[in-house]
C-alpha cells in the first residue's frame, strides 16, 4: 500500500499523514497517487513528452554586416552675401 497522506477539503492543501488530522471532519485521507500524480506518469505519457522537447533545427547565422563608414567631407554651409549684409548691418 502507498504512503498516505492528509488533504484539507476547504483549499486541498497537502499534509503528512497524521493521526489528528485524520479525525478532523474538514480533511480527507488518500493515498499518494492523488496527492502527488506527478510522480506516478505513465511510461507512454513520458516517450510522448519527450518527442515533444527534441530540439528543432536551428537557423543559420547571418553574416556580420560591415558598419564602416568611409571619411565624409563636411560641405561647407553657404550663406548668401545678401544675408551676411543685413546681419551685420548695425554691428561696428
Amino acid at each position: 500500500m502507498s504512503t498516505m497522506y492528509i488533504r484539507v477539503k476547504k483549499d486541498g492543501f497537502i499534509f503528512d499523514y497524521n493521526e489528528i488530522l485524520a479525525k478532523n471532519p474538514g480533511c480527507e485521507v488518500i493515498p499518494e497517487e492523488i496527492a502527488y500524480p506527478e510522480r506516478f506518469i505513465p511510461e507512454h505519457a513520458v516517450e510522448r513528452v519527450e518527442e515533444f522537447q527534441k530540439p528543432k533545427a536551428t537557423r543559420k547565422k547571418k553574416a556580420a554586416l560591415d558598419l564602416t563608414t568611409t571619411d565624409i567631407p563636411q560641405e561647407s554651409a553657404y550663406t548668401s552675401p545678401e544675408l551676411s549684409a543685413e546681419a551685420a548691418r548695425g554691428m561696428p
